[in-house]
């Protein structure tokens, strides 16, 4: 059985005590997506328990501050990581004076709850360590071999390239499969609708649309002759259109950073497909061009200091990378 098949065979069979298991899949195959592979040499590659513990609480922060899911079969013993992100959560919204939902990525918590957010990475990594780790490999006792390499109690596992390349090659199927399995499990622990959509975090009634006019003047600045993002070729004899280039259905927010002018022909062809990679590296390029001309311009207002932001903390690759799952 090759590693795929011993990958999604896992992600199929695991117990469902609670959804540690899946938040593990899931960080694993979101690492193998950032892996930029041309610049490694080594054929082990080690991946930190740290690293993983920071996407986990990604998951977990949005599942629970948008829907509060209970992630664990016993009601009066959540499961520990889940219990964290909640103390995590409170903190954060006590310090921003404010309980309105917001997601991970756009929340900052690592620098408004510095330490608070430090303590809970390392609350999450004992306890990935303690209930995870070695236990995500293991089958009816029995320990599938070829996964990934792990001594109980180390602060970090090695993976083959070729495995990271497989999983980063099939991202989709297993994120699908991830997505799958965890909205079963937690249809065991919830009575609440749309479990599926609710592990996507997505809930589209409740969120409007508000007009784009207002980042017309800011992207001037860095294209003043409309080239379409999507064709190349300049925008005449008509208004040009602001593109969500990661689409509005994924991010459910209108940033700066994911705006951009294209030909309404080219926006509405495009539909709601998810881009390919070397779409958001032209992104992230124009970006920095964009940071740059608003800045030449004097420009120092919300719309410069979000850009910024985004492109200090990689919000366009890591936003991308979590609408893929």
């Amino acid at each position: 059985m090759d590693f795929l098949s011993k990958w999604l065979n896992i992600i199929r069979k695991c117990n469902i005590d609670n959804t540690y298991k899946m938040a593990w899949a899931k960080a694993l195959t979101e690492i193998a997506l950032e892996t930029d592979f041309d610049k490694i040499d080594n054929q082990q590659i080690e991946i930190t328990l740290d690293t993983i513990a920071r996407k986990v609480v990604k998951y977990y922060w949005e599942q629970t501050i948008y829907f509060d899911l209970k992630q664990g079969s016993n009601p009066l013993k959540p499961p520990k990581i889940l219990s964290v992100t909640k103390s995590l959560i409170s903190k954060y919204q006590h310090k921003a004076n404010s309980t309105h939902p917001i997601k991970y990525l756009k929340s900052n918590v690592e620098n408004i709850c510095e330490t608070e957010y430090e303590i809970t990475i390392k609350q999450v990594i004992a306890a990935l360590k303690q209930d995870v780790s070695y236990r995500f490999i293991s089958l009816g006792g029995k320990i599938v071999e070829g996964i990934y390499e792990y001594e109980k109690g180390d602060n970090s596992l090695c993976m083959t390239l070729d495995n990271l390349r497989v999983l980063k090659d099939n991202y989709g199927i297993s994120f699908e499969a991830i997505n799958y399995r965890w909205s079963q499990i937690l249809e065991n622990f919830n009575q609440t609708p749309r479990i599926c959509k609710k592990v996507r975090i997505i809930d589209i009634e409740e969120i409007r649309r508000t007009p784009l006019s207002k980042f017309i003047k800011y992207l001037d600045y860095e294209n003043p002759e409309h080239s379409c993002f999507i064709c190349g070729k300049n925008i005449e004899g008509e208004t040009p259109s602001l593109d969500h280039v990661i689409a509005w259905s994924y991010l459910y927010s209108d940033d700066i950073w994911n705006l951009v002018f294209a030909h309404r022909s080219c926006n509405s062809s495009k539909s709601n497909i998810i881009p390919n990679e070397q779409v958001v590296n032209k992104l992230e390029k124009r970006n920095l061009r964009l940071l740059e001309a608003l800045i030449e311009n004097g420009v120092n207002n919300k719309e410069t200091s979000e850009l910024q932001f985004a492109i200090e903390h990689n919000l366009v690759k890591k936003f991308w990378i979590s609408c893929q799952g």
